[in-house]
């Protein structure tokens, strides 16, 4: 609210004081570009509808599977290799390439433009491209979708970002920059090959009220497709603070908590190469991940972690963008969207330690394909004097899925004994459990499995 002069006061004090206010923040806001930030505004949310009744409501039986990918705890070389291809020129590239057609409202020559350039940049990289046509009212448009067929697999994982922008802005951050990852992810990932199928998705009408994903994903349902994981990437690149470049949001749904948890792990296993820790926000019905949840399809929303000051502006340009930033979010969002789509690993789990006659305990494999060439390790430590020492081990050839195997050792001695249980096979990470007891000659007593 501004506020009334005085008519008694001298117009030129009034005049003096806006000059010398003028001349103090002006400066500031143009070298700092931050001076007049408005904090977090509304909520990220399509330009041209007023509010979530403005979308479409859908009811329909979600047709996700219960299967959902397991972060791995040791680096893949493929994925460090990977993330090292993705740099700042790179990402600076497309961005340029986006913005350089100008405001992509959609239905206007200029987005027709970008759709052109983005099924014809997939084409060069040898995948498999066709334009998703829909119209719905004033709103026609194309989706550009790239395929990267799975080795032995149709589940479907999906990245994706939206490539049309309001009327006046020329959309580097919102969303070239989303659109720019899922083009790099591209890029790099058409080299390598991936168990499970991979769809890189540009969508329009994303302004309009998410009109381009929703035919989208309704064309999807009816499809049947079996759409495991969508990574929606909008507005990943404005980070003016040092503090931000370091922080993003994901917002999720309650069957999409899994991706989160996925995602993080990503992040912490990549660090060196990421850099950037995430909050879960909670639902947002903003972006085009939301067409997916209306399908009842897992899918999340990737944000910057501070709200873009020049969003749906004229002034949405590549040069209010970090592109640090940019690089390692996208690398964030590739090598989970990487780590989901390899080959299935099986999953290890010691699910029980017990006493009595010797130390027993089961080792169950909780992935989705056979481990192979187990072996399972009982050492047991302490016992009278704290002399005891000794080891027993079995092999296993073969452990399907969601198969059980059991293993005893009937170690001699007396006194308090610490129990180490490991279990490997040449195809799943090592996992450990702890245990502790009293050993009477080849009875464990009081044994306490360690949490």
């Amino acid at each position: 609210m501004k506020t009334r002069t005085s008519q008694k006061n001298n117009p030129w004090k009034a005049f003096s004081v806006v000059l010398i206010v003028g001349i103090f923040i002006i400066p500031g806001a143009v070298l700092a570009q931050t001076t007049d930030r408005i904090g977090d505004p509304t909520p990220h949310q399509p330009a041209y509808v007023a509010s979530k009744n403005d979308l479409h409501t859908i009811q329909v039986t979600p047709r996700t599977s219960v299967f959902h990918p397991i972060a791995p705890s040791v680096m893949t070389l493929d994925i460090t290799e990977l993330l090292q291809q993705i740099d700042e020129s790179l990402m600076l590239g497309y961005l340029e390439n986006l913005t350089s057609f100008g405001p992509r409202l959609t239905g206007t020559p200029a987005c027709n433009q970008t759709a052109q350039y983005i099924y014809q940049t997939f084409q060069t990289m040898g995948l498999t491209v066709r334009y998703h046509n829909y119209s719905e009212g004033a709103a026609t448009g194309s989706n550009v979708e790239a395929t990267l067929p799975g080795s032995d697999s149709d589940n479907i994982f999906i990245i994706c970002g939206h490539y049309d922008t309001v009327a006046d802005g020329p959309g580097a951050d919102d969303d070239g920059s989303g659109v720019a990852a899922v083009l790099a992810a591209a890029e790099v990932m058409k080299n390598y090959e991936f168990y499970h199928t991979i769809r890189f998705v540009a969508f329009s009408g994303e302004e309009q009220g998410l009109i381009g994903s929703y035919h989208y994903v309704e064309d999807s349902y009816m499809n049947n497709d079996t759409i495991f994981a969508v990574l929606n990437a909008d507005m990943i690149g404005f980070a003016p603070l040092p503090s931000d470049g370091t922080q993003g949001k994901i917002f999720e749904n309650p069957n999409s908590e899994w991706i989160v948890d996925y995602t993080k792990a990503i992040s912490q296993l990549y660090w060196d190469y990421i850099g950037i820790e995430l909050t879960a926000q909670g639902e947002s019905w903003g972006s085009d991940h939301y067409s997916f949840w209306q399908f009842g399809y897992d899918a999340v929303f990737y944000h910057e972690e501070n709200f873009n000051d020049y969003y749906h502006s004229a002034d949405d340009t590549i040069a209010h963008m970090n592109l640090s930033y940019t690089t390692r979010f996208t690398r964030l969002i590739l090598a989970t969207l990487a780590e989901m789509a390899l080959q299935p690993r099986p999953v290890l789990e010691i699910s029980n330690i017990a006493g009595g006659f010797g130390v027993t305990t089961n080792i169950r494999n909780i992935g989705e394909v056979n481990a192979s060439d187990v072996n399972i390790i009982i050492t047991v430590t302490g016992g009278l004097f704290g002399k005891f020492d000794k080891s027993f081990t079995t092999g296993v050839v073969l452990i399907t899925p969601s198969e059980s195997t059991q293993y005893r050792a009937v170690p001699f001695r007396i006194g308090n004994i610490e129990i180490l249980v490991t279990a490997e096979a040449s195809n799943a990470d090592q996992v450990t459990r702890q245990a502790t007891g009293f050993l009477l000659g080849p009875f464990v007593l009081r044994l306490e499995v360690t949490p």
